[in-house]
């Protein structure tokens, strides 16, 4: 969806901020100056009727702000952490590209290579039969730039069926004669033989999911490395990003720490398995299978780690070069609104990205001119009024009235000032003892170890400069530990 940027008007800064009553806990550190912050997302969740969401906020590359805000799982009760994961639906999108130009800084790509046919990156046999035979003109840089020809508005989306007027994708894996749900490589397969594209290659500017699902395609065969464990490996462990990965369809399989998915309409499709209807959220559509277009889960922080490696700003060093980002936020000749990776407003250098997810979620990151970034998860898919504008009225025009910004760096974890310590954990990540290594003024202090919903699952204390505690016993997941009842100081334990 293309939108317009919106400058804030007093009337809707007024509606953003103004105090309603809070029903919407908060979680993660207050920052004094920034409860401007707060009342938005608390009113966003509210006027929206959505279960739970994160905000995190980058200043120079420095991460000032990280909150959650509502249930994570109503059933339970559960609230939103800072380090709580969300489907990022079409935020997927720029970090495969991202990955698809690391590869050509590296030489492996060129942006102009041919993806299909004899001759093309992906010339395997089940794509070397396209109904349509402009297909064998797509590049690399059509994909990227949503220009390779298909218009899901016009001929659908096949990874979401009768919502936009092709088949269920069930009835996709019936017509390829593979089993339910299928894989990206048939749901591929089964476009190039069965769809015509609606534009010229280079052409047209049309906004969908199976470009993306391509070049997730052409990273594997490129690299012989999975999808997943390709920009794992290269990009996001080195920005020491360790709890985003690609989802899983059913909520049996929710990763730790992920949260539920709701929408206001109650609504059920075909299930992509067949056999009746579904909660959209859960088997309406194949998670597995959006992967490089819709795939992945992450926390709102993680995502603004990564955009502050991709941003071009010199705060903080980025992973591909200067050359490489002017390149990639240079306006396609189709549409001068969208470059490689992100949609772009020329007026004020500002990057941004929306995400939508039926019956699941809403969201948006943003990269300001004036190098304040955001990320805005949502867990819930609201029905009423439009979302999205009010997600873009806190990321791109609120923090216009911050005069200061804070000089803390919560990547980097908060120091309690009256509690000035230093602490390390090794190993980490852990399968069963993880040591405390501290200085000699905070034995006899208590530690405390608890999981994503708030729950203190170990505790003691610190009896030596090297304190060694057991894990062996906590199930495999991301745990946060804190030295002292009242210190705001904390530290990621993975536990494998």
């Amino acid at each position: 969806m293309k939108m317009k940027r919106l400058l804030l008007t007093g009337l809707v800064l007024t509606f953003l901020v103004s105090s309603k009553q809070n029903t919407y806990a908060q979680t993660g550190l207050a920052v004094p100056g920034l409860e401007i912050f707060d009342n938005a997302m608390t009113n966003l969740l509210a006027d929206y009727n959505i279960r739970g969401g994160q905000l995190a906020l980058t200043y120079k590359g420095r991460l000032i702000y990280s909150r959650g805000f509502g249930y994570a799982n109503t059933t339970t009760g559960a609230l939103v952490q800072p380090k709580s994961i969300f489907r990022v639906a079409s935020l997927s999108k720029p970090v495969t590209s991202i990955a698809i130009l690391k590869l050509v800084e590296e030489g492996q790509i060129n942006l102009n290579d041919q993806v299909f046919g004899v001759n093309g990156i992906l010339n395997d046999a089940i794509y070397l039969n396209p109904i349509d035979p402009a297909v064998n003109s797509i590049t690399v840089k059509h994909l990227l730039q949503h220009t390779a020809g298909w218009d899901s508005n016009i001929s659908g989306d096949a990874f979401f069926g009768n919502w936009f007027g092709s088949n269920t994708p069930y009835q996709i894996t019936l017509s390829m004669g593979v089993p339910a749900p299928g894989t990206v490589q048939s749901t591929i397969q089964y476009v190039l033989e069965n769809i015509y594209l609606d534009n010229n290659p280079g052409t047209t500017s049309a906004y969908g999911n199976i470009g993306h699902a391509i070049l997730g395609q052409v990273i594997e065969k490129v690299t012989g490395q999975g999808y997943e464990n390709y920009v794992r490996d290269s990009i996001l462990i080195p920005l020491n990003i360790t709890n985003m990965h690609l989802g899983r369809t059913d909520l049996i399989n929710q990763l730790p720490m992920e949260v539920n998915y709701y929408n206001n309409y109650n609504s059920t499709v075909s299930s992509i398995y067949g056999g009746g209807v579904v909660p959209g959220a859960y088997g309406g559509y194949c998670m597995e299978n959006l992967a490089a277009a819709s795939g992945w889960v992450a926390s709102a922080e993680d995502m603004c780690l990564w955009l502050s490696a991709v941003d071009g700003f010199s705060s903080k060093p980025d992973i591909l070069q200067a050359s490489t980002i002017a390149q990639m936020v240079t306006p396609s000749v189709a549409y001068n609104g969208f470059g490689m990776a992100f949609y772009l407003n020329s007026f004020d250098n500002n990057w941004y990205h929306y995400e939508s997810l039926y019956s699941t979620c809403d969201g948006m990151l943003d990269r300001r001119g004036d190098e304040v970034s955001g990320v805005i998860l949502l867990n819930t898919k609201a029905n009423v009024g439009n979302v999205q504008g009010a997600i873009n009225d806190i990321l791109y025009a609120l923090p216009s009235v911050i005069n200061t910004w804070p000089t803390h760096d919560l990547f980097l974890g908060v120091q309690e000032p009256t509690n000035n310590f230093i602490l390390s954990l090794y190993p980490n990540p852990t399968s069963e003892i993880i040591n405390v290594e501290t200085d000699a003024k905070s034995i006899g202090s208590s530690y405390i170890i608890y999981d994503n919903m708030g729950k203190t699952v170990l505790s003691g204390i610190i009896n030596e400069t090297t304190t060694s505690i057991a894990v062996s016993n906590l199930s495999g997941g991301i745990y946060l530990f804190k030295v002292g009842e009242n210190s705001i100081k904390t530290f990621e334990v993975i536990k494998q």
